[in-house]
């Protein structure tokens, strides 16, 4: 480094010259396993420059991996956001971070084709699940300042951090049009046997693997959580839950991946901050010479198959499906899994953090309204989500849909229970209503989603994009592969289609919204009608909305008038076909419309908990003890 400067103003100036390396530097540091249990391990060698050490170790099997611990040198890094300012990263979120399955993120828009209506709207799914981490940590971090009894650990809040972190972590491209309506529309084509004109013949799609039975992104996250961790080689072990994960191949070692306790304070009892804390070569090289002992783990906070089976569940927000059964499938189910990462009656409001089956007021939906608010519409300030923040806590609340309620449906008999039982109710987040005022916060939070729906998301002119999008990709599914690997052997190499990548993970994982550009590039003349539709795309020569119909409603449940009730009702296809008879009952044969040239959709918007809304909702006013919340 070759640094000048001249400090006598005002002919101040910098001259700097900086060198980039493209190999890592790396202390590798050979352990021999005979030599690991009869000698102490060598002293770490002062070019840890970057806080990464490696170690060359055999496994009880027999394979010998090359493992590595947390970059850590600098202690905590921060990232700035538009939304949350600084935010920190501590060195086992930055390890998660640092995957392609995370960084994948970057090439997924939040919004889809928003930007066609809305230019700024173009921030990814890796802006919006940095803000959701740091809003679940901020949130529990208040909760357990203001109720230490509900022993929150450090654990339990760096698992719903990461949970946070990698919940969106299985969108396709273009968002909710992958997983909405181009799966919609497919089973529409290959029904029908043609699209746009076009041959789409069932044929094409022999011989490949089933994609399962309600599959969503959620699912899709469950998948990629897996792929994440084998990329770093590790896997979650179901024989062991409270042992660290399993160590499958080269990667980080398992027995760092985790945090230290923060209340290992300084002289004055203060806590020291986790983020800023790792272990050390020290502790590492000790546990290469021992088995770890359950004091061991909770001294280091070590995340353990049942912490990454929490994290897991946490995205879902309950019990994890069966193997091969999608999660809305798992619903309909009589039969309820029970929870495995935190079983514990009084530990059960972690799970709605991120995804609030209760009330759906989550992080989830606080970060993306404030982001989309900002984006789209110009809005500054935090709003009422400030207020909510710093008044949440955890109190009993009544259940306000047993029916539906996992917890309830199981009926409590897997989770340890103690003697203050209460049936129908559940340690929820709530929001005291003390001063006249949360009601109205949590109330403008709700209307805030309702209004977005309608302004953004459900825009006439995005929507029309997202057909767009969709018949693109339609047109390019029979002929575009990707290849992956068969996720039951992991060997058997697949071509698979692009409704189809969800099923490998290695397949997934290339499957961003750059797919666009790839049909554009591509030279196959079966591909030329969806390059034509791309051009229009490109163009703006964008689909038209023609007209729309409101249903009225005066109690959200009812339609007022029995012709508007009698419309609903109709299928979506019977809809379009009775407008293609009046109009070629108005116009002359070659002008009139077909099938192809129209698109119905109904559209049901909500404040967020959809039927269930009003009643749900409001709970937190009603029915909570608030001696709880003090």
């Amino acid at each position: 480094s070759f640094e000048k400067c001249q400090s006598d103003p005002p002919n101040l100036s910098c001259f700097s010259a900086i060198v980039y390396r493209r190999v890592q530097l790396i202390a590798a540091i050979g352990l021999a396993p005979a030599a690991a249990q009869q000698s102490p391990s060598p002293a770490p060698p002062s070019s840890l420059a970057e806080g990464i050490f490696e170690i060359f170790i055999t496994m009880n099997g027999g394979a010998s991996f090359k493992l590595k611990g947390l970059k850590a040198a600098f202690g905590t890094l921060r990232t700035n956001d538009d939304v949350h300012g600084s935010i920190p990263l501590c060195p086992l979120t930055i390890a998660i971070i640092d995957t392609p399955h995370m960084q994948r993120l970057r090439g997924l828009k939040q919004l889809g084709v928003s930007q066609t209506t809305y230019v700024c709207t173009t921030r990814t799914r890796f802006e919006h699940s940095l803000g959701v981490a740091c809003l679940a940590e901020e949130l529990l971090r208040g909760i357990q300042k203001k109720q230490p009894t509900l022993g929150i650990t450090e654990k339990d809040i760096i698992c719903v951090k990461i949970a946070g972190l990698l919940h969106d972590i299985g969108h396709g491209p273009y968002s909710h049009v992958y997983d909405g309506v181009f799966r919609k529309q497919l089973e529409k084509a290959m029904k029908n046997g043609k699209w746009l004109g076009q041959d789409f013949d069932a044929s094409f799609y022999y011989g490949l693997p089933e994609v399962m039975v309600g599959w969503a992104h959620e699912d899709a996250s469950l998948m990629m959580v897996d792929a994440l961790l084998k990329h770093l080689g590790l896997e979650i072990d179901e024989k062991n839950l409270d042992k660290p994960l399993k160590q499958i191949g080269d990667g980080i070692d398992a027995r760092c991946f985790g945090i230290r306790n923060q209340n290992d304070g300084d002289e004055d009892g203060n806590g020291v901050d986790s983020d800023q804390i790792i272990l050390s070569y020290d502790e590492i090289s000790n546990f290469s010479r021992r088995d770890l002992t359950p004091l061991a783990l909770d001294e280091v906070n070590i995340l353990t198959s049942r912490d990454w089976i929490f994290i897991k569940e946490c995205i879902v927000g309950g019990p994890l499906p069966p193997k091969g059964k999608s999660i809305a499938e798992s619903k309909k189910s009589n039969r309820i899994s029970s929870v495995i990462g935190r079983r514990d009656r009084f530990k059960e409001f972690l799970y709605h953090v991120v995804a609030n089956g209760h009330s759906g007021l989550d992080v989830d939906k606080m970060d993306y309204l404030l982001r989309d608010g900002r984006r789209a519409l110009g809005e500054s300030g935090k709003g009422s989500m400030t207020m909510i923040m710093e008044n949440s806590c955890v109190a009993w609340g009544k259940c306000g849909n047993p029916a539906k309620c996992w917890e309830c449906r199981k009926a409590s008999q897997d989770i340890k229970l103690s003697s203050d039982k209460r049936d129908g109710y559940h340690l929820m987040i709530v929001y005291p209503d003390k001063e006249g005022r949360m009601i109205d916060n949590v109330m403008e939070f709700f209307a805030n989603r309702f209004q977005k729906h309608q302004t953004i998301y459900t825009h006439s002119t995005t929507n029309a994009a997202c057909y767009q999008i969709c018949d693109i990709l339609l047109l390019a599914d029979p002929y575009l592969r990707i290849p992956g690997f068969d996720p039951d052997d992991g060997k058997t190499l697949l071509q698979l289609p692009l409704s189809r990548a969800m099923i490998s993970a290695d397949s997934y994982l290339l499957l961003k919204d750059s797919i666009l550009d790839i049909i554009a590039f591509s030279q196959e003349p079966k591909l030329q009608p969806a390059r034509d539709l791309l051009k229009r795309f490109h163009a703006r020569d964008l689909y038209k909305m023609v007209g729309q119909q409101h249903i009225a409603s005066t109690n959200g449940k009812e339609i007022d008038y029995e012709w508007q009730e009698e419309l609903w009702d109709m299928k979506e296809s019977e809809i379009g076909k009775n407008i293609i008879k009046c109009s070629a009952l108005a116009e002359n044969d070659r002008n009139a419309p077909t099938e192809v040239d129209v698109i119905v959709e109904k559209r049901s918007i909500h404040h967020g908990m959809k039927e269930d809304n009003r009643k749900i909702s409001c709970f937190a006013f009603d029915v909570v003890e608030e001696s709880l919340c003090k």
